[in-house]
């Protein structure tokens, strides 16, 4: 301390300036590293359960799709005549050929020595014996060379034969129907189409893989998932759906596949069974957004994908997709060498990536929810939000995560640069000052006076001129330009100010920017909007009771906390008639938590309204409803142009505020289901839209 009261005034004065700034600094800094990181970390869990959502919604929709493409299809006249003509007449063809080539039976054996099973060998890391699926019977062997051997297409490519052209009556049915079921297989984007009799015989397939003309009961593919479902929907009535799991299926090659399967029946009578053998690559569009992780807000390392109660993936990894050779690496000590073999030669993950996760655990016992800190299946330390799959016939869980070190990076990275360039900037600074102080402080001072006065609003600024050099000369353009801009500065933030201020009080921000640009009409659909109606209740009977001026002040009041909410929750206000308020959120920014900011708003809102009654000792009520859907939005007129909302989504919204209870939310159910893992909701009956459509309308629980 005497050493410090022994320093010059200037010396004191720079050794505290140096002390406050650089622990100013390190405080606002650690301070601000906090709070960005718990903001960071919130908005990644709000936005992961959304895409979790998101992402579960369009698997289940893509199932639910399948299940009733494949009930149409075995009820369809095509399939009952296919179904019969096929079976009928593949029962027949031995009796239709002279002879059977035994050259051919040859040709299919080697096919099956040189072809497939080679190359079966290769996919499932282990050696395949091709008499092991060589079929036994002369039927099977026979159309299995008339149509995959003889076949003149290669493999891959064996579905663009039409017609094997022996002169069976199988073949011509063959001719007659492959086109169609060759079309819907394309079309809908199954792998393969298959129809099976009641003796278990495949009878046809689009892509007449190697399980053609082959038995479900016996022989090497009465154990596969096909048998399976085939055994499950032949004992069931019509309209039944039997769904096996992904499992390793040797026809092809080894690949992962999964099948669902339906009889087909002729009124009472049991024809057979059709099945379809499911993509793993319609799968993987459906999770990865056809590989748009970016667009999708997935940002470098974030995805989701999907796992089965054997804790093995049912879609394909990111990183797999991206980089695969980074891939192969990444998990070399996670999984086995077979499993690292067959996931490097089938180029998929799907039943070769372990994914054991306490997120894992937690969704495949039915929990929903977000687990920070555990480690993925890539040994990385992640945010995941999971929930279990509504899908029949599997038992899958989805999971949307992101390495928790892109999360905290850019904050990390912030924070630092920001203490280190303050730091060293507070201290270069301070020495400058100290050797110009001596010289210049005066001149400076005062000019930097000037200019404090002339930031804090003060018109007549006036330096005083104290020397003939450099300083003087600033401080004569000083006053100069203070006095030559003066006037036009206040013109010009005069009619900016009104401008903008008018824009703003009539449109919302987004169009309020786009009309300055010089946008005259504007006109928008949104397909995902959630649309606001709120109701001031017993205003009538205020300005029944209150003095014209003061019922005004006090609407006065309740708009502006209301407009300043939108900004907050960034919504967008549409306009106010009489006592009702509309906003909307999604319109003119895209976003995917529209719903949820919405009710945000509507809740503060019905606290403002109780703040305003306090306030002006009023009994105010607020009535509020909220729709989610489409709208349609513009500028109506010319003189005097408004901004307006249009579409049953909006009539809705107007319905659900109807029903509403004073000081309550009330929503659709459209709305609450986006909501479900952030809000609690009761049940409040139906409503009928302006459709006639009913709607199930919930209570926001406050």
């Amino acid at each position: 301390m005497r050493g410090f009261n022994r320093l010059s005034i200037q010396s004191k004065l720079m050794t505290m300036l140096l002390a406050v700034s650089i622990g100013s600094i390190g405080v606002i800094a650690y301070v601000g590293y906090l709070s960005g990181r718990d903001a960071i970390r919130g908005g990644v869990i709000n936005q992961l359960r959304g895409l979790r959502a998101s992402k579960a919604s369009q698997i289940e929709d893509y199932f639910r799709n399948l299940r009733r493409e494949l009930d149409v299809l075995s009820a369809s006249p095509t399939f009952v005549s296919a179904m019969s003509d096929l079976s009928g007449s593949f029962a027949t063809v031995l009796s239709e050929v002279d002879t059977v080539d035994a050259a051919g039976a040859g040709a299919l054996r080697q096919f099956y020595s040189r072809e497939f099973a080679p190359r079966l060998s290769e996919n499932i890391d282990a050696i395949a014996n091709a008499d092991t699926f060589l079929p036994a019977s002369t039927l099977s062997r026979y159309l299995q060379y008339e149509y995959i051997v003889n076949n003149p297409n290669k493999i891959g490519e064996k579905q663009a034969l039409d017609d094997a052209g022996d002169g069976t009556k199988y073949s011509a049915f063959h001719k007659r129907y492959h086109p169609i079921f060759s079309k819907i297989v394309e079309e809908f984007g199954y792998y393969d189409l298959f129809l099976i009799d009641n003796s278990g015989n495949i009878v046809y397939s689009v892509f007449k893989e190697v399980d053609f003309a082959t038995s479900l009961t016996i022989g090497p593919y009465a154990r596969t998932s096909l048998a399976t479902v085939y055994k499950e929907a032949q004992k069931q009535n019509s309209s039944y759906i039997a769904m096996a799991d992904f499992s390793f299926y040797s026809p092809s090659y080894g690949e992962p596949a999964a099948f669902m399967a339906t009889p087909i029946y002729r009124g009472t009578e049991l024809l057979g069974v059709v099945a379809i053998q499911l993509p793993v690559d319609e799968i993987n569009e459906v999770m990865t957004g056809n590989s748009n992780w970016l667009s999708d807000g997935f940002g470098e390392t974030g995805e989701t994908f999907l796992v089965a109660s054997d804790e093995k993936m049912r879609s394909d990894s990111r990183l797999l997709i991206e980089e695969p050779d980074r891939y192969y690496e990444a998990i070399g000590e996670f999984i086995t060498e077979d499993e690292l073999d067959r996931t490097q030669s089938l180029e998929t993950s799907v039943l070769n990536q372990p994914a054991v996760s306490q997120a894992v655990k937690s969704a495949l016992k039915g929990d929903s929810g977000v687990a920070e800190n555990i480690e993925n299946y890539l040994g990385k330390e992640v945010i995941s939000a999971y929930a279990p799959l509504d899908i029949r016939g599997v038992d899958w869980v989805i999971l949307s995560e992101i390495d928790q070190d892109e999360i905290f990076q850019p904050i990390s990275t912030f924070a630092q640069r920001v203490l280190i360039s303050a730091a060293g900037l507070v201290f270069v600074i301070t020495l400058l000052s100290l050797w110009l102080a001596r010289a210049f402080l005066k001149p400076v001072n005062l000019l930097g006076e000037g200019f404090k006065r002339l930031s804090k609003g003060h018109k007549e600024v006036d330096v005083p001129i104290l020397a003939s050099d450099e300083l003087g000369e600033l401080a004569k353009a000083f006053n100069h330009m203070v006095k030559k801009n003066r006037k036009t500065s206040e013109l010009v933030f005069q009619k900016t100010q009104e401008t903008e201020s008018l824009l703003l009080n009539m449109f919302p921000e987004s169009v309020a920017k786009r009309l300055k640009r010089g946008e005259s009409a504007i006109a928008d659909e949104a397909e995902s909007v959630t649309v606001l109606f709120a109701n001031i209740l017993n205003f009538q009977q205020l300005t029944a009771d209150l003095k014209p001026k003061k019922a005004i002040e006090i609407l006065n009041d309740i708009v502006s906390a209301l407009d300043d909410a939108t900004e907050t929750h960034g919504i967008e206000k549409i306009k106010t008639t009489g006592s009702e308020y509309l906003a909307v959120s999604g319109l003119s920014v895209a976003r995917l938590d529209h719903s949820k900011r919405v009710i945000d708003f509507a809740v503060e809102a019905i606290r403002l309204i109780s703040q305003v009654n306090r306030e002006w000792d009023t009994d105010l009520k607020l009535r509020i409803g909220v729709h989610t859907g489409s709208v349609m939005a513009g500028t109506v007129g010319s003189q005097r142009l408004i901004y307006d909302v249009w579409g049953d989504t909006v009539v809705s919204a107007h319905y659900v505020q109807s029903a509403a209870a004073p000081d309550s939310v009330f929503v659709s159910k459209a709305v609450a289901n986006n909501l479900v893992d952030i809000y609690e909701f009761d049940p409040e009956g139906e409503i009928t839209a302006r459709s006639g459509e009913k709607i199930s309308i919930l209570r926001v629980r406050a």
